[in-house]
């Protein structure tokens, strides 16, 4: 059969289309920043056991473009390093915290060797350090005191976060570093009846920024802001906002404080055990850039923050 150009045209015009978009599994950023992210495994079943994943078992998108992921590197052993800072609201019912104070003070004992821990409580807006970060646990868990149970003295959690990580009390470097809030969520600088609040919106963009990821407990605090049922599930939705895009957790047990901490202590540490720092092609341009991360592993989620830092490489 004879070829002509006209016979050609058709076939030579799909190559091109294809030649012109990217292939799934290679960079859409060809040529942009190394950014990397904490981001955790978590199991269907806290019984199913899973093979370690690789740097292929991870796909990382940025927007809608699947890129590069460049390493994977499991947060064990000489990798395993982290600073948690345990922040409790002061303003939190002492009644609350009170047969519940045992279980945390055991959670601290419990933390690995390679985990810093310090305890700070919220206050004003900023944050009452009561121990800096150490190894020495026991003396940590000795420090937890119970809240002052002052309704307000708070201030704003959100706002005592974004001033704790732009002032983290350490300057040693550490592969992670983790906040877990104990706190009723209720933002007392802000109305409590709208679902957009900008300290919650600087606190998430400040986690991000700094690289933090942050867990939170429920507990129920003091004075009337706690009482309704309206009140509890905003200020719980505004939590699940924060750890959510930092690529933590919200802990909470309906609108009540939970009976035990015990069982959310356990599946931090878990969540804690099963981490991995990722590296990926990002955007060349600088700055907070969306990203998702998922795999195809059975019975496995991947969590992660839904924004990272990029520092655009100019060079």
């Amino acid at each position: 059969m004879k070829l002509t150009l006209h016979s050609l045209l058709p076939g030579l015009a799909v190559a091109a289309m294809l030649a012109a978009m990217p292939s799934y599994g290679a960079s859409a950023n060809a040529g942009g920043s190394s950014a990397s992210a904490i981001i955790t495994v978590k199991r269907a079943r806290a019984a199913l056991e899973v093979k370690p994943l690789a740097s292929n078992d991870v796909f990382a998108y940025t927007g809608k473009n699947r890129t590069e992921v460049t390493s994977l590197q499991p947060l064990q052993g000489d990798q395993a390093s982290m600073q948690l800072f345990i922040f409790l609201d002061d303003s939190t019912r002492s009644g609350t915290l009170g047969t519940q104070l045992p279980e945390l003070k055991n959670f601290v004992r419990s933390l690995p060797a390679s985990t810093q821990v310090a305890i700070g409580y919220m206050r004003n807006g900023g944050f009452n350090l009561v121990q800096g970060f150490t190894t020495e646990h026991e003396q940590a868990a000795n420090s937890l005191r119970l809240p002052q149970s002052i309704p307000g003295v708070n201030g704003s959690p959100y706002f005592a976060l974004s001033y704790l990580v732009k002032h983290w009390p350490s300057e040693e470097q550490a592969g992670r570093r983790a906040v877990l809030m104990l706190t009723d969520g209720v933002d007392r600088y802000y109305e409590n009846n709208s679902t957009s609040d900008p300290y919650v919106d600087a606190a998430v963009k400040d986690s991000q920024h700094f690289g933090v990821l942050v867990y939170s407990i429920y507990m129920h605090g003091a004075g009337f802001y706690s009482s309704s049922s309206w009140g509890v599930t905003m200020a719980q939705s505004r939590l699940d906002q924060v750890s959510k895009a930092t690529g933590g957790e919200l802990y909470a047990q309906g609108l009540m404080s939970p009976i035990s901490l015990a069982p959310y202590l356990s599946e931090l540490t878990d969540r804690l055990s099963n981490q991995y720092r990722i590296t990926f092609v990002a955007s060349k341009d600088s700055g907070l850039q969306p990203v998702q991360f998922r795999t195809e592993v059975p019975g496995v989620k991947i969590i992660g923050p839904q924004k990272v830092l990029v520092k655009a490489d100019h060079s």
